[in-house]
């Protein structure tokens, strides 16, 4: 199903699957964490994944939803056998992890994974074994969840469901923009540089470091 969605209706279908995507990679990860903490020590531990400061939600993957709702479903105008699509799912599932973790990286000066200890790593961004589960991710994406949040949005759109995504959408960006200087001014804070604007002296005071370590807890500053 491909479904032509333009202008606002396209708007508020990112919105739809960027606070989905972001929603799921938040408590995928968290459950991840759990298992291994009960593999290896035996205790429940639940610890924040999210990747912004209000709400559980990780920019990464829902930016990664969006990236491949467009380019797998939306806008594709061949019909690959599942395979092929396993295989450009998996290797697009690979690239994303590795830009994402790079730009952190040059940007924020941290990163919230390394797999260097990972059999199969690729400059310790990602790995072969996670690009696999990136190809599984999308396919389960493409072939059932996306068909039915395209029914889903065609059922609810109207200037109420405008209003709604609306709204969304500009928390999506207050919430995006306030985690990014936030980190950005944790990054300044490592160095040692003072605050010297307002925006700086507002981070320092209202998003302290003990405060982002309770949310960026694999968070990890590179020198």
């Amino acid at each position: 199903m491909k479904e032509k969605l333009k202008g606002l209706d396209l708007l508020n279908f990112i919105t739809l699957n960027f606070l989905i995507g972001s929603i799921f990679g938040t408590y995928y990860e968290q459950i991840i964490t759990l298992v291994e903490h009960l593999i290896k020590d035996g205790q429940v531990v639940w610890v924040s994944r999210s990747g912004l400061i209000y709400g559980p939600l990780s920019p990464a993957y829902g930016l990664g939803t969006v990236l491949v709702m467009l380019i797998f479903c939306m806008y594709s105008k061949k019909n690959y056998q599942k395979l092929k699509v396993f295989i450009y799912a998996s290797l697009f599932g690979g690239a994303f992890e590795y830009l994402v973790s790079f730009f952190q990286e040059k940007i924020f000066g941290s990163v919230s994974w390394d797999y260097s200890s990972f059999f199969l790593n690729i400059g310790g961004r990602t790995t072969v074994i996670y690009m696999l589960f990136w190809g599984v991710a999308v396919m389960l994406y493409i072939y059932y969840l996306y068909p039915l949040l395209i029914k889903f949005y065609l059922k609810v759109k109207g200037k109420i469901a405008n209003v709604i995504f609306l709204i969304l959408f500009v928390l999506l960006i207050a919430d995006i923009t306030i985690s990014a200087l936030a980190i950005y001014r944790q990054n300044m804070r490592h160095k040692n540089i003072e605050a010297k604007t307002f925006i700086g002296r507002f981070c320092d005071e209202h998003y302290p470091d003990d405060y982002l370590k309770k949310i960026y807890d694999n968070l990890t500053f590179v020198d």
